[in-house]
This record gives structure tokens, C-alpha cells and sequence, in this order.
């Protein structure tokens, strides 16, 4: 852990709240503990601290820091509110444990505000400088920058694309397996793949970036997972925030996992920008210019009709 439970702010909130908001900065023996405590959360919990130490395979005293740092004075405090977490689940399997079908939806929106920054925050923290500094390095001095996801990370990969043109770099985005394998097997030590996949476990992905890579090309990967496929198959890896167990997986997706995605591009377009200077700065007038020309003469056209 970062910081001393001592020290930490002040959490309020309910159990899974808490875990939410602190499990980025809890140790790896910890962790073990919030995630018993998630998965039990509304039983009661009539083990000891020893039982459960020996239970869960840690020590008493790594207990009492989980304790603390979610804001409780101690285990038996934490305990209360381990059987306090009940609520019913519903029938909305996607939904976050935290969103109850009761709350109105200004409620909801507060609840979800939360687990989404928290989602973020827990990227910033994560964030390695030398590894973002490479990355923008090699995009800024590519002649291709290309973009491959499936699923939810196929569109991050086309707003990726979409910012990158805007900006003057030759960037594309592909989300098909077939494609993917066709472009990498064209790249080469001139080029960028920058792969996205929040579990780190897309095939078509992995293969695509090793095949780049193979062929000399520079390889990024944006995945929750540092130890996945896809990680394995990039010269950079940038990481972003995920819980052991998937706190926000709505509509069969992870909320937290697209943002952060979304994060990680736009610093990368940001230190891109800021790399290239004046030459960028020109292209988006340039490009926006464009732009303002194409849809007023639209619009003189649909007059005219």
C-alpha cells in the first residue's frame, strides 16, 4: 500500500463503494481480502480475524489494514457492514451492484459518476512515464499509425483513428481478425499498431500485433491485463485500471475498462500534438476549415432543393 490506513481521507459510502474506491492502492495480500469481502458482501461474516486469516491464507494484521483503509475503526466495524451490503440483485445481470432498481435516476447518475471516476483514477495511478513517453515517441516519428480492436475496443479504435487524421498522421483503424492479419503483414519498422483490448485476451488482436512486430513494426497495447497475450505482443504496454472482479460491466461490457481506454488516447493525441508542435496546430485548421466549407455548402444544397 501506498499510503498508511491512518492517513487516508475519510470514506463514506457503502462496503462495495469503498472497495471501489480503494482497491488500486491495496497491497497484492490485501487484495485477496476485498475481493472475499466483495464477493460475500450482504452475508453474515461470523469468522474471527484469525479464522478468516487462515482462510483466505494472510495475516491478521493484513485484515486490520483492509479495515482501515475502507474506513472502518477496526474488523469488527467492518463486519457490521459486510452484513449490512445486502440488497436484491434483480434481474439485470449487467448492471453495477451499486445501482439499486430503487434509486431514482439522479441517484443512479451519482452512483455511477463515482465507479467511473474511480475507474480513472486508478489509470492515473497506474500510468508508467517511461512507457507513455516511448509510446508517443514512436507514433510521432511513424509513417502509419494503425489501430486494432474488436467489439467495444473497435470503436475506441476508430475514434483513435478519427483524432489522429484530424491532426495530420496517417492513422486507420481495422476491427475484423481477416483485416488485422492482412495490414500487420504489411507494416514495417516505419510503422505503429497500437492494439486495444480490455481483457487482453482478444486472439485477433494479439495476432495481429505479434505479426507487426515480426515484421519490424513498433507495437502498443492498451489492456487492463499486463500479463495477457495482447500485453505480451507489444514493445509498450499501457495499462488500465480493472478490478479482480469486474465491477462495471454493463451491457456485457466494462464501463470503466472503454473510458480509461478513451483516457490513454487522448493523452497519447495530446502528447502527440504537443511533440509536433506548429505542424499539427496547422493541420487542425487546416482540417477544420475543411470541415466548416463541406457542411455549409451542404446546407446551400439542401436550400436549393
Amino acid at each position: 500500500m501506498t499510503e498508511s490506513p491512518d492517513t487516508l481521507p475519510p470514506l463514506a459510502g457503502s462496503l462495495l463503494e469503498r472497495i471501489q474506491e480503494r482497491y488500486g492502492i491495496l497491497r497484492k495480500s490485501e487484495r485477496v481480502v476485498a475481493d472475499y469481502l466483495r464477493d460475500n458482501a450482504g452475508t453474515r461474516l461470523d469468522s474471527s480475524i484469525t479464522e478468516l486469516g487462515r482462510r483466505l491464507g494472510v495475516s491478521e494484521a493484513t485484515i486490520s489494514r483492509v479495515s482501515r483503509a475502507l474506513g472502518y475503526e477496526g474488523y469488527p466495524d467492518l463486519k457490521l457492514s459486510v452484513a449490512e451490503g445486502a440488497r436484491p440483485r434483480g434481474t439485470f445481470a449487467n448492471i453495477p451492484v451499486e445501482i439499486d432498481v430503487h434509486d431514482s435516476l439522479i441517484q443512479t447518475s451519482g452512483k455511477l459518476l463515482s465507479l467511473l471516476t474511480a475507474g480513472l483514477e486508478g489509470t492515473q495511478r497506474m500510468l508508467d512515464a517511461q512507457r507513455l513517453e516511448q509510446a508517443v515517441d514512436a507514433m510521432s516519428h511513424a509513417r502509419r499509425i494503425v489501430f486494432v480492436g474488436v467489439g467495444g475496443g473497435a470503436a475506441i479504435c476508430d475514434e483513435a483513428a478519427h483524432l489522429f487524421m484530424k491532426a495530420g498522421f496517417e492513422a486507420s483503424s481495422y476491427r475484423d481478425g481477416y483485416t488485422q492479419t492482412i495490414i500487420a503483414a504489411k507494416l514495417t519498422a516505419e510503422d505503429v499498431m497500437v492494439g486495444i483490448s480490455h481483457t487482453g485476451t482478444t486472439r485477433t488482436v494479439a495476432d495481429a500485433l505479434s505479426l507487426a512486430q515480426d515484421n519490424g513494426a513498433t507495437t502498443i497495447a492498451i489492456t487492463s491485463d499486463a500479463g495477457s497475450d495482447v500485453a505480451k505482443a507489444a514493445d509498450v504496454c499501457l495499462t488500465t485500471w480493472s478490478a479482480t472482479q469486474q465491477v462495471v460491466p454493463l451491457h456485457g461490457d466494462f464501463l470503466e475498462g472503454r473510458l480509461s481506454q478513451l483516457f490513454l488516447i487522448d493523452l497519447l493525441y495530446v502528447g502527440l500534438l504537443f511533440r509536433a508542435g506548429e505542424k499539427t496546430a496547422h493541420n487542425l485548421r487546416l482540417t477544420g476549415m475543411a470541415l466548416e466549407k463541406h457542411y455549409l455548402q451542404q446546407g446551400k444544397s439542401r436550400g436549393k432543393s
